[in-house]
């Protein structure tokens, strides 16, 4: 999303506008509970024979700071994920039928994710969309420099330069429910960051 586009999402949603820099995009920051939501884009660049591909991510990104390790990625199932589960790709199955069909999920505690995909509202947040990937990522940004031990970042991303500011609301409002809970796990420290 352009720039002024950025800005004037950010009036849109009452949040805070920064300017682009020579190594960052423009962004939108919309506080929650003491915690920064932040919406950006990143963009890949790869060369293949003298062309040059590009890939724009929007993603937004909450920076946390943990009790404890536990991570997590839930994507929707697509036909190389089907094709990775013939070959033995493990995911956790959480019990509902519907979306253990529709969805991969992954996480280095079954018991942790379960508890937060059991509550309906979260799963039914999650299946509105199609194309997001929502990971725990020890990565700034996900591609970025490693973070410390006592930080992580849930983040939401798409393969899409997302421009529609309800989408990007409804993604804000999948964020703020699965914080919630996380801290209702005790995952999160409970100081504002």
């Amino acid at each position: 999303m352009k720039p002024e586009k950025w800005n004037e999402f950010a009036q849109y949603i009452n949040g805070e506008y920064i300017k682009n820099s020579a190594w960052h995009s423009a962004k939108t920051i919309k506080k929650y509970k003491g915690h920064s939501v932040i919406f950006d884009n990143y963009t890949t660049y790869q060369t293949v024979s003298n062309t040059t591909i590009t890939q724009v991510f929007t993603r937004l990104t909450i920076p946390l700071n943990i009790n404890y390790e536990f991570s997590f990625e839930i994507y929707r199932k697509n036909l190389i994920t089907s094709i990775g589960k013939l070959f033995g790709m493990q995911d956790i199955e959480v019990g509902h039928t519907k979306f253990d069909r529709d969805f991969i999920i992954k996480s280095n505690n079954g018991f942790k994710i379960k508890q937060i995909l059991n509550n309906k509202e979260v799963r039914e947040s999650i299946e509105q969309f199609k194309g997001v990937y929502i990971t725990t990522s020890k990565k700034e940004g996900i591609f970025g420099k490693k973070l410390p031990k006592s930080k992580t970042e849930l983040t939401l991303y798409t393969y899409d330069d997302i421009t529609d500011f309800e989408m990007l609301k409804a993604f804000y409002n999948l964020l703020t429910i699965l914080t919630d809970k996380l801290e209702s796990i005790d995952y999160i420290k409970s100081e504002a960051i």
